[in-house]
Order: C-alpha cells, then structure tokens, then sequence
C-alpha cells in the first residue's frame, strides 16, 4: 500500500495502483477544514493485513478523518469507519450509502432513509452526521435530509443542493431530472434551494408546498430559496411566487431561475419547457409579499440582479440611465427599455415571469414623439448585449406583454389556469374510525375516546374472521384473546375447534395456551411450551427447584436437520390418567430455537398486513385507543417517520401503536412464543411490530446486553459459526450497570440494520438508548470468551447481510474482512466500555427483555407418561 496527496485529499491505495475515477475524484473535492480529508481504494478482495497498512499510511494527527472509501459495500464502509476510528483513536466520518459527487467537489451520500455521512468516535455510539460534504448551515432538519411525503401524490426528496417537492411518478422520468439538478445544483453553505415540480409529470399543489414548509422552523426560512422546474397547480395565471407567498402567509425569495456553478457564488439560468438551462436572466432572486383579506397583492421586490451593461449609470435600484430621456430597468422577464414616467402597466411589466426560450428586451411605443427614440434604444440595446444573451433575445413591446398577462410560459409549467385537485387514492377502510380526508403524511383516525382497561377486569375478544386471508392458518381460526395484568393471552379454544400446530401437537385435553409471561425461568403453574420436534440442541439448566416426579430425559445431541412436522411429537399423557392436584416444578431446558412455518414467522408476508392491522385494532381496541392519540402525536411532529413507500397512515398509525405496546409491559411474553416456532395470536401483533420498525431509524454501529450463559450453551457457541433469532433482540447502544451487576456475559453485536425506539418508547421506564433487532435475522459467532474468576464472559457476533446467506444455509466465506474489522472494533468497544463508568440503562421493571441468548430458548421439559 502507499499514499499520495492529489487536491485536497490523501488517496491511499494499492502500490502501482491508481484508478482513474478517484484519481478524479480526489483531484475535484473540496476542502474539508475540520478533518482530514482521506480517499481509500482498496481490492475487494483485501485482506485485514491490507487494512492494517492502510491505516499506517493515514496522518498522524489530532484531527479528525473523513473517509472515503471507493468500491465498496455498505456494510464495509460503516465496518472500516468503526474500526479506523478505534485503530487511531479519532474520531472518523464515514459514508452509509452511495457517494454522488456533486457540483464543486461536493459529495452527497444517500440510500434512503436514515443514511449518510456516520460520525464514529472511540467508545461512543455512531451519531449521523448530515448527508452533504461540505455540510451547509441549513442542513438541522430532518425534512431537508430524508424523503417525506408531502401528500398522497406528491413526496420531498433531499438533493445535494437543497430539496425536490416532486410528484409521485414513473422513476424513468423523475431520473434524467434529478441527475440533472445533482450535477448542476451547488451545495451552498448558506442558502437551501427548494424545486417545485418535475417537467413532463403531473403537477404539484400549494399544499404540497404548505406542508412541507410547516416541518421546517421559523429561523431556518430566511435561507430558503425557491425555484419552479414542473407543473403546478394554481389558481390562475399569475406569478406563482405570489401564489406560494399567499398560501404560505409570508415572504418567500425566489430564484428567477435554477442556480448553477460555483458553490459560493452560483450563475442563475432560466429553464426551458423540458428543464433543460435556457439564458442567464439580469434579474437573480425576486422577494413576494402575501395579499391582505380583501387587497391586491404588493408588488414583488427584486433583490439581486446583475448589470445589463459596464459602465452604465443606476439611478434607482435595478434602474439605470440609458439616454438621457430614457432609462433601462431590469425584470424578471429580461430588460425594459422606458420613459421615467410611470406607465399603467407597469406592475404587469414588473411581475412577468420569464420564458426560458426567449430574453425578452421591451419597449415602450405610442407615446407621439419620443416612441422613435425609445424603440432606437432598445435596437441600441440588442445590439450592446453579450453574444450568447443576444442569440436569444427579441424586441417585444411592453403592453402586449401587460395585454397577455404573462402568457409566455405556455408549455413551460403546463398547468396555470384553476384546475380540481388531484384526485386522492381512496383510504382504506378501518372499523369504527374515521380517516380524515385531507391528505396528510399522517393523516389522523379518529380514535373513539375509550378509557384505559383496568388490569382487574380483562376484556375479552375474538380473534380474525374466518374468512380473512390468513383464516387458514391454525393461529388465526377463532379464539379468545385478552390482554390482562399486562399480558396477552389467548384462552383454550373448544374441542371442536382446536388451535393446535401440527409439528408439535397439544394435549388432546385442551389447546396450549399462549401465555406472555416473563422470559426467564417460567413459572411452575404456567402450562409448558412444548419443546421443538427436531431441536439442534437440548441441555438441562441447573435451577433452584425441587426435580420433577419422574427424571427427565438426558441431555439430546443434534439430529440431522429435517422438516420439523415430519418429526412426530412425544405422545401426550392418556386422557384417563388424572391430573395430579398440583403441577410439579419442572427444570429448565435449553433448545435450539426451531424455523417457524410461514404462520409463525414474525415476518411480513408478501400479500401486506391489510388483515394484520385490521386484527390489531380490533382485538386490542381498548388499548390501542389507550396510546393512539400520544403515538399519532409523536407520527405528526416527525413526518418523516412514515419513509417513503407507505402511504396508508392508517397502517402507519397500526404499526407504530403496535410498537408502543411491544414496549410496554404489555409484550413481555412475545419473544418467548415467537421462539418456541409455535403460531398463535402473537403472530399478527408482530408482524405489525416489524413493520413500523422499518419506518424507524437505523443503529449501524455496536450493540450491547449481558445475559447468563450455562457451560452448555457456552459449548454451543463455541461450535457454532451461524446462529439465527426468530423473537425480537433488545439491545443497548451502550452497556446496562444494572445488566451487568445481574449477569456475567457482555454479547456485543455489530448491527447494521437494528433500529432505535426511542421515538416511540412508553411514558413510563423508557428506554431511550435501546436498539431492536427484527425476528429472523442471522448472526455470525466471532468470538467466544467464557467467564473466569473475576473476569466476565463475553460473546462477539455480527449481523449479517441478506445477500451473505445463499439458499442452503451456507454463510459467504470472502467477507473474512468484514468479519476481522468488525471484531477488532468490538474488542476495543469492550477496551472502552471496561475502562469508562456505566449508567444504569434500564429500569428493574424492563431487565428481563434485555436477558437473551441469540438463537436459543429456555423452556419446560414434561413429564413421561
């Protein structure tokens, strides 16, 4: 490896190995004056001895770094900032997402929501920092950094420069013009450039605009510029800044053009029909005032222009002396050449918008003796223009411009004259609510005004229909369910109509009952789980309770993998056998948690989660109006939370109470049903809980929780390479002194897709540096380290990618690198963690979710028969 300083970056790369394309890179960024500025190229295929030298070869200074990375995965990128930031000792910004090079040496990092520029720093967890280099001023909101919807057919999307209200539409279309405004618009440090509609889509609205400006604060506006690229929809031919202005109730500043060029002093250009640059207008930005109840709009103020020419005399602002009867004054519409003597049209000659086909030079005419000499000078005029300004330039007299009212713009925006809005997607229809009918990123359902269930008087429910979707599976045929003493559980059903799985089958008796207690040590009445058909692996626990009355089976070793129903269950005790009096305490045993069937699998199902939610709400009807209005609350103040694929804010509302009850005390039994693999009411509640957490942001970083591991499951780690979690992980940002006090294991977890809940935690003992991990996600085992006298275990993975695992099980053997950098920074998390003082995290009432072991369950053994 070796390194060499091209611009303002140190590029380090392989020796005699320099690609071209960031060599040019390299050569075309701009300084960064708070960090070192580092490009790294680097082999697919490198080793973590590569990484090793490439560290070597970065500055060895107190300043920060700002990496770089060419080529590589996502999941590389956020790896190698972690871990050169623990290697040096500095703190390091790093790229999550795909670097576009912007206009003067910018660069603008996006792949949705929640990425961007990565702040890492030694024994801290990764913050976000921004999704533009340089960052601007402006850039504090989330509503500049992250698509939001705006309506049902109209989203925000960030741009290197600023923002694009665009309509929803054909991605072929919307991409030829957002590669255009990202390789034109600069990133300016001080102003925010807002773009109104895409040329050849349907038009956008003023409430489109109104909404979007409502997210944003009021001392952030003053640096918002406005331009308008595509259709809209007005109500009549008139400016459409005044429009804006008026809808709005304040100044706004518009560019009378799209800004291009240099980052601190950008050109305007006029755009043409199909958004390509036109001419570059004297007239730069135009300031408009809203019209009070009943009065005519003011005139708007120009507030930057160029001179039309060297040298001439300006008598007013934006008004010079061209003879010595006639003046010169600049317009947004090009240049209007006139006597001093105000004109009746004026105001329509001041307020016509520009063609960007055409610069307009106007004149006066029919004023008896002085119309020859004002239409001499504006031959002059022409003729005294800089070339490419005269190419497109025409004479045309002013009042015929006053008489058109500004009809020029013709194909330009398409939609000018008063149009019915458009029309909205119907909202789905949701049983005893009320969807409103404006539409809002997160419109809000009427939720009826129910009191809070007392805990001493469950209410109880039925479950799904029979006709839904999902009638066919066994979780969802009819039952009771009730939430009680903060716990959901599902009563027997009817021997006629037993809820039983068919690879691990009930007592004929009664159908086993989903009960969501406490994850650790279960207690003695509760009915048992029954233990998988075909587990990897079964190991008594050392408890406290007296042995059950017939010994239990000793400890199995892992069959050969095969489908669970096809392996038949342990016979259940006879019918005429009596049940003794009272249950026995029965030890507790470790399984390998077993593949759940597509009905009891925590994940959304292609077909969507319309009959999920529609469960949710109406099962748990009490105690999803208990939280609704404070969840709808937390939806309204962050719009950003919905992303932008859905636009059902019925589903959003759903999933986001569905969340807030999960977190509660109310979903301390889930994990425990969904890792015995079993299917049951707990199936729909989880679904609707994975899918708000898509909406929430990323944890991309490390992750911590201690647990207790016995010297069984401490040997099933050390064998295991490959582990996957069908419940939900709870995990920290940073480590739990109460966690820690109660048990003797650290699992620390590199994460790439967990998510922050802290939006949405309950009012009482939150958890606001908590982390979830979804179910169904792998985990590869990197290190094991059991605990020893005075020293405390502890149990390194990271979470893989999708695309690591192929068909068969088998993890992809060339990311040996991701595995080395994320370890190495997981060990030196430990280094800092170990060496700092911990806080107590969790409150007592919340420690039990954060005691798992990934890929394992604890339950029952039963008695023989």
């Amino acid at each position: 490896m070796t390194s060499h300083t091209i611009g303002n970056a140190l590029v380090v790369h392989p020796r005699d190995v320099l690609r071209d394309e960031v060599r040019d890179m390299a050569l075309n960024l701009a300084a960064d004056p708070d960090h070192e500025l580092v490009v790294v190229d680097l082999p697919p295929s490198s080793t973590f001895t590569t990484w090793e030298s490439a560290a070597k070869l970065l500055p060895r200074k107190r300043r920060g770094v700002r990496l770089v990375i060419g080529g590589r995965t996502r999941e590389t990128t956020v790896l190698a900032g972690q871990w050169f930031s623990e290697r040096l000792g500095r703190t390091v910004i790093a790229p999550d997402g795909t670097v576009m090079p912007g206009v003067g040496g910018s660069l603008f990092v996006d792949a949705g929501w929640g990425t961007g520029w990565v702040r890492f720093q030694p024994g801290k967890p990764p913050k976000r920092d921004g999704k533009r280099f340089p960052r601007p001023t402006w850039e504090t909101v989330s509503a500049l950094a992250e698509v939001m919807p705006t309506s049902a057919s109209a989203v925000s999307e960030p741009l290197p420069g600023g923002v694009w209200l665009r309509p929803r539409g054909s991605e072929s279309l919307l991409m030829q013009h957002r590669q255009r405004l990202i390789e034109t618009m600069p990133c300016q440090p001080d102003v925010c450039t807002i773009v109104l509609g895409c040329p050849g889509a349907p038009p956008i609205t003023l409430y489109d605009i109104t909404r979007f400006w409502s997210w944003l604060p009021q001392d952030l506006r003053a640096k918002l510029r406005v331009v308008r690229f595509g259709p809209m929809t007005l109500p009549d031919s008139g400016p459409y800044g005044q429009h804006v202005a008026d809808a709005l109730g304040e100044q706004i500043t518009c560019y009378n053009g799209l800004p291009v060029g240099s980052r601190t002093d950008p050109r305007i250009v006029t755009l043409r029909s199909d958004g390509t640059p036109g001419w570059q207008p004297f007239a730069l930005e135009v300031a408009y005032f809203p019209a009070q109840q009943g009065q005519a709009a003011p005139l708007p103020a120009l507030l930057s222009y160029r001179d039309p020419l060297f040298g001439i005399e300006e008598v007013e602002p934006a008004v010079y002396r061209y003879t010595q009867d006639v003046l010169l004054e600049v317009v947004p519409a090009g240049l209007w050449v006139r006597l001093e003597q105000e004109v009746a049209h004026a105001p329509a000659v001041r307020t016509a918008e520009p063609d960007g086909e055409r610069h307009l030079v106007l004149f006066e005419e029919g004023v008896d003796a002085v119309a020859p000499e004002v239409r001499r000078a504006a031959q002059d005029l022409l003729g005294r223009l800089d070339s490419q300004t005269r190419r497109v330039s025409e004479l045309v007299p002013a009042l015929a411009v006053a008489r058109q009212r500004n009809q020029v713009g013709g194909k330009a925006w398409g939609v000018v004259e008063q149009q019915p809005a458009e029309p909205v997607a119907a909202p789905v229809l949701i049983p005893a609510t009320e969807v409103a009918p404006l539409p809002l990123p997160v419109a809000e359902p009427a939720v009826p005004s129910l009191p809070a269930p007392a805990p001493h008087l469950p209410r109880e429910f039925t479950t799904a229909p029979t006709d839904a979707p999902f009638a066919l599976e066994p979780s969802f045929e009819t039952a009771t369910v009730r939430l009680e003493n903060g716990q959901l559980v599902a009563d027997p059903l009817p021997a006629q109509s037993p809820l039983v799985s068919e690879s691990a089958p009930a007592p004929a008796s009664s159908a086993p009952v989903l009960d969501f207690g406490p994850v650790s040590a279960p207690p003695a009445s509760t009915p048992p789980l029954l233990p998988p058909s075909a587990p990897d692996l079964t190991v008594a626990e050392p408890a406290a309770a007296p042995p059950p009355e017939r010994p239990a089976e000793p400890a199995v070793t892992e069959p050969a993998v095969t489908a669970p129903a096809a392996t038949p269950a342990e016979e259940p005790p006879a019918a005429e056998e009596p049940a003794p009096p009272q249950a026995a305490a029965r030890p507790v045993v470790t399984v390998v948690q077993p593949t759940p069937a597509a009905a009891a699998a925590a994940l959304v199902p292609q077909r969507g989660l319309e009959e999920e939610r529609g469960w949710l709400r109406r099962t748990l009807s009490q105690e999803y109006a208990a939280v609704a209005n404070s969840v709808n609350r937390v939806l309204s103040e962050h719009p950003g939370f919905q992303g932008a694929i859905e636009r059902s804010s019925g589903a959003v509302l759903t999933d986001a109470v569905a969340i807030r009850l999960y977190l509660s005390p109310s979903g301390d039994g889930l994990d425990q049903s969904l890792r015995s693999g079993g299917v049951g009411p707990h199936v729909p509640f989880a679904r609707c809980v994975v899918s708000g957490l898509s909406r929430l942001p990323s944890h991309r970083g490390p992750a911590v929780f201690s647990t207790s591991l016995t010297e069984q499951e401490l040997d099933f780690y050390g064998g295991r390479k490959l582990v996957t979690e069908w419940g939900f992980i709870n995990a920290l940002s940073a480590p739990c002194a109460r966690q820690s006090e109660q048990n003797d294991v650290d699992v620390l977890v590199w994460s790439m897709t967990a998510r922050r809940t802290k939006l949405l935690e309950p009012d009482v003992d939150a958890v606001a540096d908590r982390v979830l991990f979804v179910p169904g996600t792998s985990f590869k085992v990197l290190e094991l380290t059991p605990p020893a006298d005075g020293a405390r275990g502890r149990l390194l993975l990271r979470e893989l990618a999708a695309g690591e695992i192929d068909p068969t099980g088998k993890v992809d053997r060339n990311r040996e690198a991701l595995d080395e950098l994320a370890l190495n920074s997981l060990r030196r998390c430990v280094q800092t963690w170990g060496a700092g003082t911990q806080e107590a995290r969790v409150p007592e009432s919340s420690l039990a979710r954060f005691v798992q072991r990934p890929g394992l369950t604890r339950t029952t053994t039963h008695e023989e028969s």
